[in-house]
């Protein structure tokens, strides 16, 4: 029962207005708006959050970096789903974008593959750097 109306309390708000007031889904269900965040399963309307160099925004980066940082302190390890129910983001899209942040750099073969090529097109390796990762460098 409490499960379903925290589900309710946030389907009911995003419903209305496109967005979330945490605060109020935490007064209505009786929980911390972090409890909140870490166990809501209403996810409609989430956004993807794919790096692209010429639309990427510190501003959000900037906001999921800060949220982690007040909530999820070491050794505790991040939640995820709270962080992609604050961003109103795709979780998959979350945990890919703070590893980004970190500096971390998956080395699949679409990355080398997007390297070759653009590589291949005479683009010099610290602009290729940047169309990979925000935070990735090279030295040419």
């Amino acid at each position: 029962v409490q499960l379903e109306r925290r589900y309710h309390a946030v389907k009911k708000q995003y419903t209305q207005n496109q967005s979330v007031d945490w605060a109020r889904v935490s007064e209505s269900v009786g929980l911390s708006e972090r409890e909140c965040l870490e166990v809501n399963q209403f996810g409609d309307g989430k956004a993807r959050w794919i790096y692209d160099p010429d639309t990427f925004s510190w501003d959000m980066a900037n906001r999921m970096t800060k949220f982690i940082k007040t909530n999820y302190s070491h050794p505790l390890p991040v939640n995820y789903t709270a962080v992609s129910n604050y961003m109103w983001v795709e979780p998959d899209d979350c945990v890919k974008m703070a590893g980004l942040l970190r500096g971390e750099m998956m080395w699949t073969k679409d990355a080398v593959a997007k390297v070759v090529e653009l590589r291949g097109q005479g683009m010099k390796y610290k602009d290729i750097a940047r169309q990979l990762s925000p935070n990735l460098t090279a030295n040419d």
